[in-house]
């Protein structure tokens, strides 16, 4: 049999065609020096110090081998508990590194060639991409932008079909910044009884809210849901990569647990460690901190574009974006353009959808005088 030379015919798989580096990426990519970073989904306030303290200790007084593959238990029982409506056992957790890992995880483990998978528009351009990886087909369900981004039970029902295996959430949504309300995961939970439909609820977001009470979870109304979180957002721990998918479902959770074994082993030992003080009164308290002051940023922000620029965005609910309305003055690609070249960095909605066109995605993980100074060269380059 002849050998392959190097490079002769390489054919990308099919699992990986029409799977592409995100338009945030290229965006990103493009920057230049000293630019004002209204793009970036990660949190800029620092990861809180006793859990830093605790990942020095352990990684200076203790041996940090693999852990079993699932993670450490103690680890898994405090997830589990978490979701005490749903009493968890450990074998019902797996920690993955990052929710990125866990969500592509329960795709593979529950998505077949063919099946489709319901994904909100607008939503984390992840999501198409990782059902592309799983063999699936995305199919889309519209959050509409004249209801702000709210959701519609009608649009959601109209996209089901006798090929539709997973159907997805995301509570407080990236990019828009919205809650599913109880009265929404109620309504999905009726559309979906009794159709085998799993549903993955993305709840990365869900320490960080601006309403009175914590989002609920899809999990309380729906027994086929696979939640998929972790501790990026909630504690500024991004780098650390610490997520996980837990569910009353344990066969998909079994079959992630042995994707996971297969492409990481474990999630960092000395993270796994460093993460059990993640629900601790001292925790809570830098949850509750970062609430406030993300709050308090995204008032500023939007109060600011209406100000300086005369343009409208949406109010959050949740994580730390807003969706600025830049249709009054042009296209979304080509006004993210004008800003790159004036050295602020933000995100053309169409990224995340087609329902988000004429919108920019703009996070407020900056402080107020860096936010102010993008805001002036946004002026400036308008």
């Amino acid at each position: 049999m002849k050998p392959m030379l190097k490079n002769e015919n390489f054919q990308l798989p099919r699992r990986l065609q029409g799977v592409a580096p995100t338009l945030i990426r290229q965006i990103f990519e493009r920057a230049l020096p000293d630019s004002i970073n209204f793009g970036l989904g990660e949190p800029d306030l620092p990861t809180p110090q006793f859990i830093r303290e605790e990942a020095v200790r352990v990684t200076l007084e203790e041996q940090n081998g693999y852990t079993n593959h699932a993670g450490l238990l103690q680890l898994r029982e405090k997830i589990a508990e978490s979701y005490p409506h749903l009493n968890l056992q450990p074998n019902q957790v797996c920690v993955m590194v990052g929710s990125q890992e866990a969500m592509t995880a329960a795709f593979l483990a529950i998505v077949d060639d063919g099946d489709e998978v319901l994904i909100p528009n607008p939503s984390f351009p992840a999501y198409e991409n990782c059902v592309k990886l799983s063999g699936g087909e995305p199919v889309y369900y519209r959050l509409p932008a004249e209801k702000d981004f709210g959701f519609d039970i009608e649009e959601f029902k109209s996209k089901i079909t006798p090929k539709t295996k997973v159907a997805v959430v995301i509570s407080p949504s990236n990019p828009t910044g919205k809650i599913f309300t109880q009265t929404d995961l109620e309504q999905i939970a009726e559309v979906l009884r009794d159709t085998g439909i799993y549903l993955v609820s993305d709840e990365i977001y869900s320490d960080l809210y601006f309403t009175d009470e914590k989002p609920r979870s899809a999990s309380e109304f729906y027994d086929k849901t696979i939640i998929v979180s972790g501790l990026s957002k909630s504690l500024s721990m991004t780098g650390w990569r610490v997520g996980w998918a837990a569910s009353s479902q344990t066969e998909v959770i079994k079959a992630c647990l042995t994707l996971h074994g297969f492409l990481t082993v474990c999630t960092s030992t000395i993270s796994q460690k460093a993460s059990l003080l993640g629900w601790t009164d001292e925790a809570e308290r830098a949850k509750a901190d970062a609430r406030q002051i993300y709050k308090k940023r995204g008032e500023f922000l939007i109060d600011l574009f209406a100000k300086e620029l005369n343009l409208k965005a949406t109010s959050p609910e949740g994580a730390f974006y807003t969706m600025l309305d830049v249709r009054p003055i042009g296209d979304d690609l080509e006004i993210a353009e004008k800003f790159l070249q004036n050295r602020v960095i933000t995100v053309p909605g169409i990224a995340f959808g087609d329902e988000a066109k004429g919108f920019l995605r703009v996070s407020f993980c900056q402080p107020e005088e860096k936010m102010t100074e993008g805001v002036r060269r946004m002026k400036e380059a308008l």
